[in-house]
């Protein structure tokens, strides 16, 4: 039973769309405070919020397309990061440089067979690269070991602004996280305007 929650979110979206500044910090801005209400309305944990979120976004996408313009994740962006072999190969490839594509050689007509040829000489011999084609080789290898030992000891995250939560100062449960400065300040004058519990800031 969602005590109206998934109705309430709806109407809350559709309502509060034509407000939006359609900006990527718009549209961040708009889910933070759309998820902040859910949670203060009907006391719910961030990830309850955002889920109630996703049903209201997909819900308006069908009934009114034009309000959902620029919110969601563009299907180019999806997949999440490419593994590090794939990084790895393409750099190593725009060090030794792209080699052109082999076109398809035409078939060959079967030869007629040469009569008594004569013997071939298939000794082998010792075959060496030229300087220069083993420094290039040695230096791909190089550049490649050094992609790999950077991606290894860099952590796999990506630079974020500064966020904040919000937290009851009674008993500390959170109320919301991933804010601004600005969004959780807006969030504690709220609450103390409705004289609600009183809330306090967390970094």
């Amino acid at each position: 039973m969602d005590k109206g929650i998934r109705p309430y979110a709806v109407a809350a979206f559709i309502a509060q769309s034509p407000t939006r500044i359609n900006t990527r910090a718009g549209n961040t801005a708009f889910r933070k405070t759309m998820m902040a209400e859910l949670m203060e309305q009907f006391g719910i944990t961030l990830a309850s919020a955002a889920t109630h979120y996703n049903h209201a976004f997909i819900s308006a996408k069908t009934t009114h397309p034009a309000l959902v313009e620029g919110l969601g994740r563009p299907e180019d962006k999806k997949g999440g990061r490419k593994p590090k072999a794939v990084v790895v190969a393409a750099a190593v490839a725009a060090i030794l440089g792209d080699a052109a594509p082999v076109a398809d050689a035409a078939p060959v007509a079967d030869a007629a067979p040469v009569a008594d040829a004569a013997p071939v000489d298939v000794t082998p011999t010792a075959v060496t690269l030229s300087d220069a084609v083993q420094r290039r080789f040695s230096d791909a290898a190089a550049a490649a070991s050094g992609l790999e030992e950077l991606f290894a000891t860099q952590p796999d995250v990506s630079p974020e602004l500064q966020t904040y939560s919000v937290r009851k100062a009674g008993d500390k449960t959170v109320v919301g996280s991933d804010l601004t400065l600005d969004e959780a300040n807006a969030l504690i004058a709220k609450a103390a305007k409705a004289k609600k519990a009183k809330l306090e800031l967390v970094v």
